[in-house]
């Protein structure tokens, strides 16, 4: 490369600059369904208030902490919040359309890069680490719209796929990932890559689905 010639950022990074991953999505992003009706709000890690903040880790706390407490790798409260702070933080946060304080449930992703089979090919990823409802509002499609909203992201940025991590004892959200959602076991996932003699020593899946370009 010539001397003073800079390196092209790449399509991650040029994503990962965007302040607003969702400006193409008309607003406000609303779901109704049966007795609910919810607005998505959408923040940057940069601009996430801290009582949003607070809540989301709450409600990880609430739903998950006997599933992490058990798990192998166990719970860790500082990796989690360094975690759910990183600086490609984005979240997808519903609340009451009448009541902003009345917060449903949210959708934490990053664009990310995640290997492949191939050790000269990685994928560029819109992964969701968490993804979490209050007990009132499961069961009305607010999960599946929030992980709609991250494919339609995905596939206007022009990701690889969706990607997420599953606990193999949550069996109702494998089910709902696979049965409902279509995701399938992503090819570095320990059941796909791995002799079942080994995959079964550990305790979670990597799920998948290609993004439409």
């Amino acid at each position: 490369m010539p001397f003073g010639e800079t390196v092209p950022d790449s399509l991650l990074d040029r994503v990962n600059k965007e302040p607003c991953l969702v400006q193409f999505l008309e607003t406000p992003i609303r779901y109704q369904n049966q007795d609910i009706d919810v607005v998505v709000d959408y923040y940057s890690v940069t601009d996430l208030p801290s009582d949003v903040f607070a809540w989301t880790m709450d409600l990880v706390k609430k739903n998950m902490l006997s599933m992490y407490e058990s798990s192998q790798g166990g719970w860790n409260e500082a990796e989690k919040r360094q975690e759910m702070l990183a600086p490609q933080a984005r979240y997808l946060v519903a609340r009451s359309a009448t009541d902003v304080n009345d917060r449903k449930g949210f959708l934490m992703f990053q664009m990310v890069q995640e290997e492949t089979m191939d050790d000269d090919v990685m994928a560029n990823c819109a992964y969701c680490y968490e993804i979490q409802l209050m007990a009132s509002a499961r069961s009305r499609g607010l999960g599946e719209f929030l992980m709609h909203l991250l494919d339609r992201v995905g596939c206007h940025w022009k990701m690889d796929k969706v990607m997420l991590t599953v606990f193999k004892s949550n069996e109702g959200a494998f089910r709902f990932y696979t049965k409902k959602l279509g995701f399938e076991l992503d090819e570095i996932s320990p059941g796909a890559c791995l002799p079942r003699s080994k995959a079964r020593l550990f305790d979670y899946e990597l799920l998948s689905k290609p993004c439409s370009q």
